[in-house]
């Protein structure tokens, strides 16, 4: 009797971005009606009552749309992830920072917002030239986007920097400043 309003629903639940959800309420559903026919419940009221509760779930999942974790940039409209700092097409800062850093379990890490990409080998030759002296000279990556400094005398030691458009992520493993 409601198979068009539950078809309906379900199609604009999809669209909506709910589609995994309509799945499962669709499959709920299915396994009441056939649980009540088997245990002889198949009275027709029954039946309106499960067919209300599939609209109801349909229509909440058709009204409340599923939440992007991605934004669009308002310079250049690229779509740009919840965790970067700025645009990887034209370097748009976000959110007003331009660094971020965390650090805990001989771990730390810093992320640099450059004005522009050539402004990451002022950063590598930096990096060296601090480095150098505490023993990190040996290079295991050494690529136009990435450089990793390794330590022989410290094991399990390195310093990584790495380019990602236009933010420098720079990673620091058992470092002692």
């Amino acid at each position: 009797m409601f198979w068009i309003a539950e078809l309906g629903l379900f199609v604009f639940a999809f669209y909506r971005g709910r589609g995994m959800e309509a799945l499962v309420a669709l499959l709920i559903f299915i396994g009441v009606i056939f649980g009540l026919v088997e245990f002889g419940y198949d009275h027709s009221t029954f039946i309106h009552i499960a067919d209300l509760s599939l609209i109801i779930a349909l229509g909440v999942l058709s009204l409340f749309p599923k939440i992007d974790k991605s934004k669009r940039c308002p310079k250049c409209n690229a779509l740009i992830t919840e965790s970067r700092l700025s645009c990887k097409e034209c370097g748009y800062l976000l959110d007003g920072r331009s660094m971020i850093e965390k650090s805990g379990n001989g771990i730390s890490a810093k992320t640099v917002v450059m004005k522009t990409i050539d402004e990451f080998e002022i950063i590598k030759h930096q990096i060296v030239e601090k480095y150098a002296p505490l023993g990190y000279t040996t290079r295991s990556i050494d690529k136009e986007d990435a450089l990793m400094l390794k330590n022989e005398k410290v094991e399990n030691s390195y310093i990584l920097i790495k380019r990602d458009g236009f933010e420098a992520m720079i990673d620091l493993y058992n470092v002692k400043e």
